[in-house]
């Protein structure tokens, strides 16, 4: 056991240095540090992110050592500890306790979780708007009848996203809510057309109406905008770690409020539920036999590269580029903005308005023609465009989307 101590120590020691090594501040110049091709220019990390070289590396290298002894580092205990790290540093990321954080694959595992688990059934309502991801209810539908609760849902109107208020955004909420909704389910920031939802005051509506619990989908914002899970005061938080965490494929994390534990079954039944130290802890709802340690040990990695960009600096860059996107599709005129205007509402998701011909047709020709990857989307009423640039991305990106857009 000692040397393989001494492999994991050195190999920890390393991929750290490697990533303090980087200028993860110095934005202009952080395109560098990932893999994508040059002919591209990624504006899609609301569908799935870019890995930095040094999370990347990170991975390969923790699967090196894992291969050189796969029953040691898959079935051993020497990495109970580095998994504890992950979670600890994931914990902190959230403002919460290690024991209400469970690893998952995405974000739809744990809203899974839910509609099967969760203490919900005869006389009891499920609640959430249009703007719900179809991971985070199409599994509440699948599951009403068998368990005897009822699912409502109602409608955002989106095509008057650009003049939204937070006022609007909570009568909306308040009007739906009746006195049987035992869950609320809600995005943080919606994939559709960006609203970020005001989460503690819809928290203290819902909670003041008598609502139970209360889930939030927090794909779109976890490492992209800070979140609190504690000031917000919900139950459940869900994301992918794919996309702004820019972590391997395959991870997802959640926090479960250890309030509702008790009242939360675990979705896969496997050894780990009769552990002593499993109890009173969100490991229950995880570890269902053999899985992907490497890719999850990275996730600490991926943290570890976030730690390297201060927070307000990060805001600073991203409203920067919404702003300009904003005033460019305002100018042209083939686009028109179709998200919130006001950037306690918005982030770094939005979309634009296609107005000369239909949104997948648009997105491959800026495809094919000139390399912009983004998402269309042609449904609810929408004819748009989805615009997510992460910390790599420029404003001189934005301004030749912008421009190629007006020559089509």
């Amino acid at each position: 056991m000692i040397p393989f101590l001494s492999a994991l120590g050195s190999l920890n020691e390393e991929i750290s240095q490697n990533i303090e090594s980087v200028d993860a501040s110095d934005f202009a110049a952080l395109k560098k540090q990932y893999m994508l091709a040059d002919d591209i220019t990624y504006l899609n990390h609301a569908s799935i992110g870019t890995i930095p070289k040094v999370v990347h590396q990170a991975r390969n290298k923790y699967l090196e050592l894992c291969e050189t002894n796969p029953w040691l580092y898959m079935w051993g205990d020497g990495w109970d500890k580095p998994r504890d790290d992950v979670r600890q540093k994931t914990a902190g990321f959230l403002n919460c306790s290690p024991d209400e954080i469970a690893f998952t694959h995405n974000t739809t595992e744990t809203f899974n979780l839910l509609a099967q688990g969760l203490s919900i059934g005869s006389g009891d309502e499920v609640l959430f708007s249009n703007l719900n991801h179809a991971g985070a209810s199409i599994c509440f539908e699948k599951f009403a009848t068998q368990r005897g609760y009822t699912v409502k849902t109602f409608d955002i109107p989106l095509l008057k996203t650009p003049n939204i208020s937070k006022a609007d955004i909570l009568n909306l909420y308040e009007q739906h809510i009746t006195p049987k909704t035992k869950l609320l389910v809600l995005p943080h920031i919606d994939n559709t057309v960006g609203i970020r939802h005001p989460l503690k005051e819809i928290t203290d509506l819902a909670r003041s109406k008598g609502v139970e619990y209360i889930a939030v989908d927090a794909a779109q914002t976890v490492g992209m905008i800070p979140v609190d899970v504690q000031q917000a005061g919900i139950d459940v938080l869900a994301t992918s770690a794919h996309k702004w965490l820019q972590a391997p494929k395959g991870i997802g994390l959640a926090y479960i409020s250890q309030r509702i534990q008790d009242e939360l079954q675990p979705m896969w039944v496997t050894w780990g539920q009769n552990q002593e130290s499993w109890k009173g802890t969100a490991r229950i709802y995880e570890d269902y036999g053999t899985r992907n340690l490497p890719e999850l040990l990275t996730l600490g990695s991926a943290l570890d590269f976030h730690q390297q960009i201060v927070w307000n600096k990060r805001e600073q860059h991203l409203k920067k580029m919404w702003s300009t996107a904003q005033k460019m599709a305002d100018k042209s005129s083939a686009t028109g903005w179709a998200s919130p205007r006001d950037w306690e509402l918005s982030g770094s998701l939005y979309a634009i308005e296609i107005k000369n011909m239909k949104s997948g047709e648009f997105f491959q020709n800026m495809f094919d023609k000139h390399g912009f990857v983004f998402r269309p989307f042609e449904n609810m009423g929408l004819n748009t465009v989805r615009i997510s640039p992460n910390l790599m991305n420029t404003e001189e990106e934005l301004n030749r989307f912008f421009e190629v857009a007006d020559k089509i």
